[in-house]
């Protein structure tokens, strides 16, 4: 039986949560702009570089890389020695960790499943990126919103990369973006969502394009419109005096009584009782 091997990309979006979910155990031991000089010895931890100019070649335990302006390469921390003539060059370097073995160990298996730790991936618009979250760091804000904005902002450029690079490996995923961006659109606009003429649009079938929406988001495609149109009508009740009838309206439902089953049956409670216990203002009811 042929093995299966999951989506890069899924192990690069999981990366990225993980630097959001773990941020507070992060750090930076190193990290600057290198010109010029060779190198010869051991890694010390997982690195990040960047090449700003020229070109270069890297000698990783007997692996042999070329590298480029606008290349990036993950440097993982089990890495035993590295090494290289001086030349005519320039990279930032980044080193990070987690303060535990086990989220390392976690970050060393998402980055052993991704291109950029084993060959150098062009991506030429980071570096911009690199220079504000080094400007960041250099000010002692290693910590700062700011520097983990900049930071996860780096990965997120790197997945749209990579998903745009996997073409129809991950064609599913880039119709269900299209798909979600249309929807909002549409109901912007005040327009209705039709099933039929969504699936019409990606000249597919209905069926078809649920099972697309389901594999990628974990829900259809009808609960996610359902799930968008209770988020707006719960701002509403929120923010507003309008009447619930119009708010199921204005919302995309066909009536109250429609409104309010769905509601209830998505926040267990009634739009009434929601209001009350939410809104912003102390609205008088109607």
């Amino acid at each position: 039986m042929r093995e299966h091997h999951p989506n890069p990309a899924s192990h690069l979006k999981e990366l990225i949560e993980l630097f959001d979910r773990e941020w507070h155990r992060f750090s930076f031991p190193s990290f600057g702009f290198w010109r010029n000089r060779g190198w010869n010895g051991a890694g010390s931890g997982f690195e990040l570089n960047f090449y700003t100019r020229g070109e270069n070649t890297v000698i990783q335990d007997k692996r042999t890389m070329s590298f480029r302006q606008g290349d990036l390469i993950f440097v993982s921390d089990n890495v035993r020695h590295s090494f290289c003539r001086d030349g005519s060059f320039d990279l930032y370097y980044l080193m990070f960790q987690f303060d535990r073995p086990d989220l390392n160990a976690r970050m060393r298996h998402l980055f052993d499943q991704l291109d950029i730790g084993s060959t150098p991936v062009s991506m030429p618009g980071l570096q911009a990126d690199f220079r504000n979250l080094m400007t960041e760091l250099r000010m002692g804000r290693k910590m700062s919103v700011m520097a983990k904005h900049y930071f996860l902002h780096i990965f997120v450029k790197i997945y749209m990369d990579q998903m745009q690079r996997s073409g129809h490996r991950n064609r599913h995923e880039q119709i269900v973006r299209q798909v979600i961006e249309d929807i909002q659109e549409e109901l912007d606009a005040g327009g209705k969502i039709l099933l039929p003429a969504v699936a019409a649009r990606y000249s597919l079938n209905e069926r078809y394009l649920n099972q697309i929406f389901k594999s990628v988001t974990g829900m259809t495609l009808g609960k996610y419109i359902l799930s968008v149109r209770i988020e707006g009508a719960k701002r509403l009740l929120e923010t507003t005096s309008l009447p619930i009838t119009e708010i199921a309206v204005v919302s995309g439902f066909y009536d109250g009584a429609h409104f309010t089953k769905a509601f209830k049956a998505s926040e267990a409670m009634t739009p009434q009782e929601y209001r009350k216990q939410h809104a912003y203002l102390h609205i008088r009811p109607d």
